[in-house]
Parts: structure tokens; C-alpha cells; sequence
């Protein structure tokens, strides 16, 4: 099980505290492209958000990317739901 970064480690790694904007405007974006259906740029989005998600202490989020990054290679797009509510709960608890 990975730890989650200390109070510390977010103050370097996220000293102006934009990454809960960034969680809210990828939610916002994943939500919308994710009704178009798969794209090149929700799959980006979705990618970068499994790579950055962990680091800032945020592992429902980065392991629901990680699957449905996994899926879209797959060429399944059925785990988007996961991830936004992934988002949401983790932007409910900031």
C-alpha cells in the first residue's frame, strides 16, 4: 500500500494548492469530452491525471485513471463513471 505524500511534501509539491482547481477543471473537462466519446484528448487528459494523481495524495483518483487509461488502450471506454466519481468524492473531502 502506498503512502500518501505527508503535509510537507504537498507544501513542495503543490505550494499554491492549484492542484484541487486542477482535479475540479479535469473533472469538468473528463465530463465533457467523455459525452463526445473517445477521444485523443480525453485520453491525454486521462493519462496525465493517473501519472499526477498519486503524487499529490490522491489514489482513488490515480487508480481509477489508471484503469481507465488501461481501458482506452483497450479500446473500452466504460470506466469513465469510476473516475468521476472518483473526483467527485475526492473533491468533496478538500
Amino acid at each position: 500500500m502506498r503512502q500518501p505524500p505527508s503535509a510537507d511534501d504537498l507544501r513542495i509539491l503543490d505550494p499554491d494548492g492549484q492542484f484541487q482547481a486542477r482535479l475540479i477543471a479535469d473533472r469538468a473537462a473528463i465530463e465533457r469530452l467523455a459525452e463526445a466519446g473517445p477521444s485523443a484528448e480525453l485520453a491525454r487528459l486521462v493519462h496525465g491525471l493517473a501519472g499526477a494523481a498519486g503524487t499529490f495524495g490522491h489514489g482513488a483518483i490515480g487508480d481509477a485513471a489508471i484503469a481507465l487509461d488501461d481501458a482506452f488502450v483497450d479500446g473500452e471506454t466504460g470506466a469513465v463513471p469510476a473516475l468521476l466519481d472518483a473526483l467527485q468524492k475526492a473533491l468533496r473531502q478538500v
